[in-house]
């Protein structure tokens, strides 16, 4: 995690979050066959809940976790949990857990409280890892650090272990797909490698074993499926996306196409892969087809990108002492 970032880079991966996001809501819940016979592999911006090239709550929850970040220099569970409130919007597409645990901290239940409120032991769902993008670049120099980040912003929704590693994992995968030099072949192993190490569940360690494995053989959708998953819980979803990353780490179209095209839940699967991408190829990679499709409201296209820049500027005067 040593190369220094480009900001183009901490734009591509939140960029790259919501072109994902919008690119899987579509198809969010489908499967990957009804996919195939109904519209082929998903490589354009159809028609979703508020039109095509919208995002859901991926996306806005992705938003809060930067604002977070810019305006307190740390994912602060209590800020971060106003964040989210102030944010949220129904019509988003919101899981019924997170809608419960917005509204206990919209009535003033304590952030630490509210979670285990709907969940008592926990949500398993991959519902931090899919905002967790900006952790990973802000602290892509830290590792340790990012770890302690990722789990605080997961923690406003998320307390069971495997739905807070999932999030850490895909943070750190964030991270280090920013220190890279996307100039030179990524070296898959040692990716892995390190993520490996600094997970703590053997079920997270496994699923790494797992994408190694099938990173050997010839891409195969059904045991992509079948082995590691594209469904709402974090174990389920998490090494999916990282696992069509590294595949096809030079290609943001080909990558999250692919994702997405699995079916499932592909708004989510989609935003996580983005990330990645992004975070590896800088958000210049997007497809400008899919790009300028973007809804670009209040909060949408420019405003991301924006965030990208001050997320950057917030991590630069970090590095100086300020």
């Amino acid at each position: 995690m040593s190369n220094p970032p480009t900001l183009d880079k901490f734009r591509g991966a939140l960029a790259g979050t919501f072109a994902g996001d919008a690119l899987g809501a579509p198809v969010e819940g489908l499967s990957a066959d009804r996919i195939f016979r109904e519209r082929g592999r998903v490589d354009k911006m159809l028609d979703a809940r508020l039109g095509a090239g919208t995002y859901t709550d991926d996306t806005e929850m992705m938003i809060g976790v930067a604002q977070t970040l810019v305006e307190r220099g740390d994912a602060d569970p209590e800020f971060l949990a106003t964040r989210f409130v102030e944010n949220f919007s129904p019509d988003r597409g919101y899981g019924h857990g997170t809608v419960a645990t917005l509204g206990y901290l919209a009535d003033g239940t304590p952030w630490a409280e509210a979670a285990r409120r709907v969940f008592a032991a926990g949500s398993m769902g991959n519902g931090a890892a899919m905002r967790v993008a900006p952790v990973g670049v802000m602290f892509h120099d830290d590792p340790e650090r990012l770890v302690v980040e990722a789990r605080r912003c997961a923690m406003v929704t998320h307390v069971h272990r495997l739905g807070v590693e999932g999030a850490v994992l895909q943070a750190l995968a964030v991270g280090m797909a920013v220190g890279l030099d996307n100039s030179r072949p990524l070296d898959v192993s040692s990716f892995l490698d390190e993520l490996g190490s600094r997970m703590t569940c053997d079920e997270y360690k496994k699923a790494l074993d797992t994408v190694s494995g099938l990173i050997r053989q010839p891409h195969d959708p059904d045991r992509v499926i079948g082995e590691l998953g594209c469904e709402a819980l974090a174990l389920r979803s998490v090494p999916c996306s990282i696992y069509l990353f590294l595949r096809y780490c030079s290609d943001f179209r080909e990558s999250v196409s692919r994702t997405v095209s699995l079916g499932g839940d592909a708004d989510t699967t989609g935003a996580m892969t983005g990330a990645l991408c992004g975070a590896y190829l800088g958000a210049g990679a997007i497809p400008s087809d899919w790009y300028d499709k973007l809804e670009n409201g209040p909060t949408g296209r420019d405003y991301v990108m924006e965030l990208g820049v001050a997320l950057y500027d917030r991590w630069r005067r970090a590095g100086d002492g300020g």
